[in-house]
């Protein structure tokens, strides 16, 4: 009975072992399951990670290459507005019509940007060029078709422009002003098909921006580039055997042109800002006239008689 007895015992202590390694290894089988998920899971993480930052780095990248965006917006007959949007800051703006001279805006590297402007009557080609502050420029033309109004015909002469405004109907008002200081334009009332007006011209380089309405509405603009300067001087004398020539620029002469009587005309090209030149005189009377340019093409005359005996 204690035989069967410790027989029983060893069988049922060899089930017990059985039981317990079967257990063990499902176990350590479920912890394996566990370390390779979390790897697993760690590694889609990662990848996940690893795209989205390419993808923001991306994004960033087509973010700097991107252009303003430039609309153009029809106001009325004659008037367009200029928007300009974008998420860097806009540089310049700079619009062209026509042939006409080209005109900049510093756009002081603002997000937005807007600039209503006037057309002049028939086929207009309007070109906008847009810089922002990273270089990056876009670029938009667009063509009108606007009704006629008054025409603007500028001439220099000297230290002044000459403005002619023409129309087919009554002109109401001018107006100028240079260089965008559009709060300090000039005004004129006109009740005239016609209109001249002399403006005087600033020294150095600027813009003028004239303006004509007429009764109608109509608007002519130009924008004009002009450069103003002093005349360059000239001093004749004589030593009783030549005409003594002295000229002087403050900026630098660019040619001479001479004639003594009836001979014909002296021309000499000049690279400086002084020049000196003896004519000699003729028996009786010499009769003198010369004109000298400076490099902006401002000139100056003088005429001199004087009698060799």
């Amino acid at each position: 009975m204690n035989q069967i007895l410790s027989v029983e015992n060893k069988k049922s202590n060899g089930k017990k072992t059985k039981k317990a390694s079967i257990h063990s290894i499902v176990v350590v089988f479920s912890i394996f399951l566990i370390i390779f998920g979390i790897g697993l899971a760690g590694t889609g993480v990662y990848s996940f990670y690893k795209t989205s930052l390419n993808g923001n780095n991306n994004k960033n990248i087509s973010n700097n290459k991107t252009e303003p965006l430039i609309t153009i917006e029809r106001v009325n007959a004659d008037t367009i507005n200029i928007v300009v949007t974008h998420d860097k800051g806009i540089q310049i703006v700079k619009y062209k019509i026509n042939n006409e001279q080209e005109v900049e805006i510093k756009a002081e590297k603002k997000l937005d940007f807007s600039k209503e402007v006037t057309l002049p009557s028939g086929n207009v080609e309007l070109t906008v060029v847009v810089e922002d502050v990273n270089g990056i420029i876009s670029t938009k033309t667009s063509s009108y078709e606007v009704s006629a109004g008054p025409k603007i015909a500028l001439n220099q002469v000297e230290e002044e422009i000459q403005a002619t405004i023409t129309s087919t109907i009554n002109i109401d008002y001018i107006r100028y002003y240079w260089d965008n200081d559009e709060e300090n334009a000039t005004k004129y009332s006109c009740n005239d098909i016609k209109y001249v007006t002399q403006i005087e011209v600033k020294e150095g380089t600027h813009t003028l921006f004239i303006e004509a309405v007429d009764i109608e509405g109509h608007v002519a603009n130009k924008v004009q580039k002009v450069i103003g300067d002093t005349k360059p001087e000239i001093e004749v004398t004589t030593d009783g055997e030549n005409f003594i020539i002295k000229a002087t620029d403050d900026e630098s002469l660019s040619k001479i042109e001479i004639k003594l009587n009836s001979n014909d005309i002296i021309t000499e090209e000049i690279n400086q800002k002084e020049y000196t030149k003896y004519v000699k005189l003729e028996e009786g009377v010499n009769k003198i006239a010369i004109r000298v340019y400076n490099k902006n093409g401002i000139y100056n005359t003088q005429k001199r008689k004087y009698t060799k005996e």
